[in-house]
Parts: C-alpha cells; structure tokens; sequence
C-alpha cells in the first residue's frame, strides 16, 4: 500500500540520510514506497512503537518535527553556568593570600555556594567539560612584598 504524502522521502534520505536522523527519513520512505509498518520495523530492527511515533510526527509537523530531535536524554549536569563559576572561581583565587588553587578548595567552595556536592575525580571532569584548564601561573608567597621587590629589582 502506497502513501501519499507530498514529501519526497527517497529524496530527503539521499540528502541528510547520513546526518543522526536518516534512519527516520529512511523509515518512511519504506512506508511510502509501500512496505508495511511491521515490515519496516523488521527491516530497520526498530519496535513497532518507534516507527508508528516517527509515522504520526511526520503527519502532524511534517518534515521540520520529524527531523527534530530533542534534548533530554541523559542524566543532566549539576553545574551548568560557566560564567557564573568562572566568577566564583576568579573570587576565590583573589580570596587566597597566596599558594595554588586546590580541587579540594573548588569542591568546598561549590558545596558551599551552590550546595552541590562533587569528588575530587567528579570535580575534574566538570572543569575539564566547563572548558577550565591547570595551567597556572606562579602562586605568590602570602608574605611577599611588591615594593621590595621592585627595589630589589632597581638595586641589583
């Protein structure tokens, strides 16, 4: 049994079949050549559920819902604002008298400020995701003196 619907799927599945949803493009254009859902499903090794889904999407949004996949998959990351943690992170580093940002004093100061509880390994990869890198410049002793140094430096 042929479909008539006023989209080309044989088309569309030559043009995007390789982009994340060609197996949706491709399921319909069986349906439409004339194979039957059941045989689609066997042939795509789908559950008969998915493609009559992807079947009414098409034919109440047409191609744009059919194509849009949404997000939602996946368990979601506790800590999502950057700029908001870069500035957290940039006020307590300035908070510091001297020595080196610790992981351990991110993961205080998270718990702390945004009641999220990380590990050490946990708090790795969120800065790692969040895009933030180790690579520091030289800590400040907490008991140097900017003036003796520039007076150092004029008198050596």
């Amino acid at each position: 049994m042929h479909v008539n619907w006023p989209d080309n799927f044989e088309e569309l599945y030559k043009k995007r079949g390789s982009q994340k949803y060609g197996i949706r493009l491709l399921a319909l254009w069986k349906i439409q050549s004339g194979m039957t859902e059941t045989a689609v499903c066997q042939f795509l090794r789908k559950t008969h559920k998915t493609i009559h889904q992807w079947r009414c999407l098409y034919e109440t949004g047409g191609v744009e819902a059919l194509l849009s996949i949404k997000p939602g998959r996946g368990r979601k990351a506790r800590l999502r604002d950057s700029h908001c943690f870069e500035q957290s992170l940039e006020a307590l580093s300035q908070e510091r008298q001297g020595g080196r940002l610790r992981c351990q004093d991110i993961v205080e100061m998270v718990k702390q400020r945004y009641d999220i509880k990380y590990s050490r390994p946990g708090m790795y990869h969120a800065l790692h995701r969040l895009g933030f890198s180790w690579i520091t410049a030289r800590s400040k002793h907490p008991q140097h003196n900017p003036e003796e140094q520039e007076s150092f430096k004029k008198t050596l």
